[in-house]
Parts: C-alpha cells; structure tokens; sequence
C-alpha cells in the first residue's frame, strides 16, 4: 500500500500498521478538542507507530516524539519522514520546553503516572498546554487492557486530581465513545483476546506495553473491510454521534501549566 493521508484513518504509510476502530474514534475526539490551537513546538511523549505526528505537522506544530521501544521509534521515524513531518523521533527529549505536550494512552501503562508526569511537566512551558487521553473506568477493565499492557484505568475525578496535583488547570474533561464506540469497545476486547492466543508467549506488561503501539497484524487482515464504504459510513456516523455525547469508555483532558508555575527547568 502505497502511502497516503485519509481524513478518517490519518496517516497511512507502507509499513505494516493499520489503525483499529478505537484508534479512529480517538483520532477524532483529539482533533475536535485540539484541532484550533494555534501552531508550536509540541512534544508527544509515547508516541507509539508516530502517526499522529503526521496529524500535529497538518496543524502547524512541529517539535518532538519519544517513545522506549525502539521498533516503536523505528516505524514513527519512518512515518515522519515519508509524510515530511517536522518532528525529532526520540527516546528522551531535549532539555527544550514546549508550547505543548500530548500523551495519548500512555499514564494507564504506568505504576507510579504521577511521578512521571511529574518529568513530563518540566519541558511544558509556563501557560502551556498538556493534552492526555487515558482509558476510563475501572469498572470497564477488559481484555483489551491485558493485552496492551495496562496497570489501570481511570475515574474521571480520580484522573482530575491527578493532574491539579501535578499542578495543573483543568481546561477541558469529557468522555468520548458512546454509543457505537462502546460497542466497538467490546469487539476490540474479542480482538485482543484472538491477538494474545496468537502470540508464540506470554508477554510481560512492559513488552506488552510496546507491542500494543505496534502489533497490527489483525487490523492489517481487516484493512479492505475497515476502508470498505460501509465500515467508513458506520465510523463517521459513530464519531457524530460521540461529539453528541459526554459519555463512553475513554477520557479526554486538555489542562493548562499555570504562569506561575514552579517546575520549568526544562531537566529531566
């Protein structure tokens, strides 16, 4: 497949990663809470296969990504480089600030998320913004979490502490996937338990964690289905419908690192 942007799925390229359904409701939320910010230097911190950078360059942004998986790092080098995307692909950042700083699916694989948000918030600027989505609900704790690696999901208010604790103005906070989206919630559960009776072992949560950004080899087999006119119609209407509604299995926040805020050194 040769590559190619898509208004629905994003970035496409020629290199074995597909994005399943949860990726493309996300995608959409993200780009109507974020899509009217104005350009900057923005850091994606586990930016996974890379391809929302693809998104951030369309923006106007540029700046840089890291991941610790290095074949995650590979691919997202690869990404940015064949879409001319102005970001650095890194394992750690530079000691720069950043206007903005992303985190999409990453504080739930973490076991202490206020230690490292902690690290992240030093290379936010002053009056800068920090944009998460993390997956919601203990109660919704599912195959799909086991399979990508997760420590935990989040309650809303739990999550909202976590970030005023770290410092941070809560800007904006709402739920997105419902109603289809749930559904298709459950059908990725079913997916996720067919990828792990398909792995040769048994992963650790860290290796996991690094596979679940990259392992696609079952959205790839479903690639012509999920392009098809029918699945594209049935994704559109299910992100119509979730801008209708604060409700659903995923959380996204947009918070905001007040003037006078002390953790700007810019260190790790």
């Amino acid at each position: 497949m040769k590559h190619k942007f898509d208004s629905l799925f994003g970035a496409i390229a020629d290199d074995g990663w597909f994005p399943s359904p949860a990726h493309v409701m996300r995608r959409a939320a993200i780009l109507d809470a974020f899509g009217s910010y104005p350009p900057g230097r923005l850091l994606e911190v586990g930016c996974g296969a890379g391809r929302l950078l693809v998104d951030w360059h369309k923006l106007g942004h540029s700046g840089q990504a890291v991941d610790p998986d290095p074949e995650a790092r590979a691919i997202a080098a690869a990404c940015t480089k064949v879409f001319e995307a102005d970001f650095e692909v890194l394992e750690h950042p530079t000691r720069d600030l950043f206007d903005y700083i992303v985190a999409t699916e990453v504080l739930e694989h973490l076991e202490e998320p206020d230690v490292i948000l902690q690290e992240w918030l030093r290379h936010l600027r002053p009056g800068g913004i920090f944009l998460s989505t993390v997956p919601a609900f203990r109660a919704l704790w599912g195959k799909s979490d086991e399979w990508a690696g997760h420590v935990q999901r989040f309650e809303p208010q739990d999550y909202r502490s976590l970030l005023e604790n770290a410092g941070l103005t809560v800007l904006k906070m709402r739920l997105y996937g419902y109603p289809i989206g749930n559904g298709l919630r459950m059908l990725g559960n079913l997916a996720s338990l067919m990828k792990m009776r398909q792995r040769t072992r048994t992963l650790g949560r860290e290796e996991a964690t690094y596979a679940s950004g990259r392992e696609r080899r079952l959205e790839n087999r479903l690639a012509p289905l999920m392009q098809s006119l029918p699945t594209r119609m049935l994704l559109r209407s299910a992100i119509r419908l979730q801008r209708a509604f604060d409700r659903g299995h995923g959380l996204l926040v947009i918070a905001h690192k007040p003037l006078n805020s002390a953790a700007h050194d810019g260190g790790m």
